[in-house]
């Protein structure tokens, strides 16, 4: 639910999904948890928790790259660290480039995201995004000092 329909990037309000997808996912499968609510004069079912159906891929995943991040974080203090990006780079794996002290980042097929840009593009309704690279590509992120050298490949 935008805040404001006509201007999708002012962000949202909240998530939701319809009655049968609710009907689906959260009653059948209990994949989420969601509270009743009107939007538009339609009522819709506003997410509060999603749950997940996978083993293993829940808080013992978190628990994992919570650790990988810690000991990043520690090791700052102690030694020269320094992330290589040769690859699209997302979630837990984009945050540990930010724990280190010196990025280098490959210039094409190597953007560092949160997440992809379908998804932000299907979470606000709107196609502003084309690739990945407009959100964590080597411009934006050298650019804005995340990286701090590009190159064309990791043997030069």
């Amino acid at each position: 639910a935008f805040k404001d329909p006509s201007s999708p990037e002012s962000g949202a309000d909240f998530l939701y999904v319809n009655k049968s997808d609710y009907e689906r996912l959260g009653v059948s499968r209990k994949d989420l948890i969601a509270e009743a609510t009107t939007l538009n004069g339609q009522e819709v079912f506003k997410i509060t928790d999603i749950i997940g159906s996978e083993p293993d891929l829940g808080v013992e995943n978190l628990k994992g790259s919570g650790l990988i991040a810690g000991e990043t974080s520690s090791a700052y203090d102690d030694i020269f660290t320094l992330t290589l990006v040769l690859g699209r780079t997302v979630g837990i794996g984009a945050y540990l480039v930010r724990l280190g002290q010196r990025t280098i980042q490959k210039t094409t097929s190597s953007p560092i995201i949160l997440t992809g840009y379908q998804a932000l593009n299907k979470l606000m309704g709107v196609d502003v995004y084309s690739t990945n690279d407009q959100l964590g590509g080597p411009a934006i992120m050298y650019n804005n000092g995340i990286s701090h050298i590009t190159n064309n490949d990791h043997l030069s």
